[in-house]
């Protein structure tokens, strides 16, 4: 009789980790924050939670609902101010908005408490995780402005999408220093140019973002690619209304379907490669686990 296959065997062997997607602020520190929601929104990575939503896809999946603002997960923990006004703990925003009322930043005890209570088991909970040997790759998901921060022309806009692995223009570093190979990392922007072929010469390596702490650090046991998807795939009219910060849905379910197609053609292609263990069809999977993203 042929042995069942369980939802578990099922699943992508990737993480997914989305350290940015958060809004909230601890309620015990309500009172030293400076900032309201229209300020929190563009310094998270808005909307992200959703667009990367494949807890239900893959094997390991992390998000955080902490503002990055307050705790900044994909920082080491000791990039702190003074010396670092925008470390795991900031002084101020992405838009120099200061983040504490004055006379009400943090204190070293205070900060401390934060990151055991917010920042230590995010990044235990990966490593735990990285000890299963079926796992091919972590993928660290965030969105990143249009332009960079206080300029706003055409000339500064940024990629659609950047992928990065510590390395250059074509993935390639010291091995001893990247992130995942280079043909493994070429492997998923050509996935992406697949599904986004009006974007594909907008799909870059390593510009730019070289990679951030979770994927340098994580990176050192298995393969980990950073992915910034460019805000103005879905924070432009007519999808964003700047005043009531309202996105729409279907705009963010056809970002997330294409990005899902898009691992799914990267994992299928990589178990070719030798990447992947052996693995159940990812087309079974398909069929009994993901069919409404068939």
């Amino acid at each position: 009789m042929k042995e069942e296959l369980t939802q578990d065997a099922m699943k992508l062997p990737l993480l997914i980790s989305v350290p940015h997607g958060g809004y909230s602020v601890p309620p015990d520190i309500v009172h030293r924050i400076a900032l309201d929601f229209s300020d929190i929104f563009p310094d998270s990575d808005p909307c992200t939670r959703s667009i990367y939503s494949f807890r239900d896809e893959v094997c390991y999946y992390h998000d955080s609902n902490i503002a990055r603002a307050i705790i900044d997960l994909n920082r080491a923990p000791d990039d702190l101010p003074p010396e670092n006004p925008d470390g795991v703990v900031k002084n101020h925003t992405v838009m120099e908005t200061p983040v504490y009322r004055q006379g009400h930043r943090p204190d070293s005890r205070l900060i401390q408490d934060l990151l055991e209570r917010y920042y230590y088991p995010y990044h235990q909970q990966i490593a735990e995780d990285m000890t299963d040997p079926a796992l091919v790759c972590g993928l660290d998901c965030h969105s990143m402005l249009e332009y960079p921060p206080g300029t706003d022309t055409g000339e500064n806009e940024r990629p659609f999408i950047c992928l990065s692995n510590c390395g250059d223009e074509n993935g390639s570093g010291e091995d001893l220093d990247i992130s995942c190979p280079a043909d493994l990392i070429n492997l998923f922007a050509d996935c992406l140019r697949s599904e986004f072929p009006e974007e594909a010469d907008r799909i870059v390596l390593n510009n730019p973002f070289k990679g951030g702490h979770i994927s340098q650090l994580h990176g050192k046991q298995i393969p980990w690619i950073q992915i910034e998807l460019n805000r103005s795939a879905y924070l432009r009219r007519p999808w964003f209304d700047p005043e009531s910060l309202q996105v729409n849905g279907k705009r963010l379910q056809y970002l997330r379907h294409k990005l899902f197609q898009a691992i799914l053609s990267f994992c299928e292609e990589a178990g070719s490669m030798r990447y992947l263990p052996n693995q159940p069809s990812l087309q079974y999977h398909l069929r009994h686990f993901a069919p409404s993203l068939l």
